[in-house]
């Protein structure tokens, strides 16, 4: 049960006692305060969480979509072309993947997993299959 302070007195943040001592104190006790934070980092957590599963749904089509291409055929330094127009009519998101890998070079790739494909595409996209170990 929280408690109403007067206007001009200090008062808990959890349970609204008034507060007496420091000048910045925010709770009465160490119980307050952990309660407070904990109940805080549960709120942040569900906020966080909300969102996954859309995550999870965009990497999969886009995972689902590099596959189409055949590129686990395809040797470690092949590459296929693709215009980046027939990704995005495939509903594939390019905001979307779980790792990158850079080459010898210093291209960067943006990966669903072992698939790939080149990380600032303009009208054409270089997609590409990099082995487990080639991943950041």
């Amino acid at each position: 049960m929280k408690l109403k302070a007067k206007d001009d007195e200090k008062h808990c943040e959890e349970c609204g006692k008034p507060l007496f001592g420091r000048t910045d104190k925010r709770f009465c006790n160490d119980t307050c305060r952990n309660t407070y934070n904990r109940q805080k980092a549960a709120r942040e957590a569900v906020k966080a969480h909300e969102n996954l599963p859309e995550i999870f749904r965009a990497i999969k089509k886009n995972y689902e979509i590099l596959q189409t291409y055949g590129l686990h055929k395809l040797r470690k330094d092949e590459f296929v072309y693709i215009e980046t127009n027939a990704l995005l009519d495939k509903g594939f998101n390019f905001k979307f993947f779980t790792s990158q890998y850079m080459d010898n070079k210093g291209t960067r790739y943006n990966c669903c997993f072992e698939l790939g494909w080149e990380e600032n595409p303009a009208d054409n996209c270089f997609l590409g299959w990099f082995p487990r170990q080639a991943i950041l």
